[in-house]
């Protein structure tokens, strides 16, 4: 038996090696390459939709630079007119985000991203593609700004703007401003002394943005975004220029232009303090 032993042994210590160099290996093999396979397919969902939300917005990127197409956004029909160009801020969106899948995915020390944030990400997502070229576009926006408010209104996304909460901020915020201005032209269709009259469903309209743009409690990338729309619709009001005839019409206009010259002061005027206080 002790020769069988000694026999033995060698063969022992030897499938020792082999198993323990075996699951050195593996192990090796799980944290560089399935360790970061596994947290691409966690991320799969939000990198899916995103590519989803940039091909239906027609938004693209190549070493050439970033093709954006802001007017698949548009179309809404809202108590004040915003302008085409604001609505590059998708492309914005797009870049945040897929920089922040990114740097999840690819960091060191395990996912950046929490998995109900990638979550949310995706559902907002989602939402906003089907948003464009929708049959009932108020109706989807809606849907796109309570849904891609979620993660900031529960905490996810929440706090002060970084790399990972930026994107959702950007759209929360963004699609608040044109769902509130689509439903108070849609609800300004609904009643006989409003239907038609523009001058009075734009001022409505202004005392809407106002609420937004004042309230307590907007966070610093919401305010930015307020006083973006509002500086973006005060230039395109002016480009015309201003008339100084006395008729009916022409003075309310004017008191409207007036009235959005101050909603746009207030708006950006609070961001400037808050960026700078």
């Amino acid at each position: 038996m002790d020769k069988l032993s000694d026999v033995l042994a060698p063969l022992d210590d030897a499938g020792d090696k082999v198993v323990s160099t075996t699951e050195e290996y593996v192990k090796k093999g799980d944290d560089l390459i399935l360790d970061r396979v596994m947290r691409v397919v966690d991320h799969a969902p939000a990198f899916v939709t995103l590519k989803a939300l940039a091909d239906a917005g027609g938004i693209s990127a190549s070493l050439s630079g970033i093709a954006s197409n802001p007017e698949a956004f548009a179309g809404l029909d809202m108590a004040l007119d915003v302008p085409t160009v604001m609505f590059n801020i998708w492309t914005a969106i797009c870049a945040f985000q897929a920089l922040s899948l990114a740097k999840s995915a690819l960091a060191s020390d395990g996912n950046e991203l929490s998995q109900r944030t990638i979550t949310a990400l995706s559902m907002s997502n989602w939402a906003a593609a089907r948003m464009i070229g929708s049959d009932n576009l108020l109706r989807d926006t809606i849907l796109t700004a309570v849904i891609s408010g979620y993660a900031v209104r529960n905490g996810s996304a929440a706090g002060e703007a970084s790399l990972h909460n930026m994107s959702l901020q950007l759209m929360s915020s963004f699609t608040t401003v044109l769902a509130v201005l689509g439903v108070v032209s849609a609800v300004s269709d609904k009643i006989p002394y409003l239907s038609g009259h523009a001058l009075f469903v734009g001022m409505l309209g202004l005392a809407s943005f106002h609420v937004m743009a004042t309230r307590e409690g907007n966070s610093t990338v919401k305010m930015g975004v307020n006083a973006g729309v509002l500086f973006g619709m005060l230039a395109n009001a002016l480009e015309g220029g201003v008339t100084l005839s006395l008729t009916g019409e022409n003075l309310v206009t004017n008191m409207g232009l007036l009235g959005l010259a101050f909603v746009a002061y207030e708006g950006i005027n609070r961001f400037i303090g808050e960026i700078m206080g």
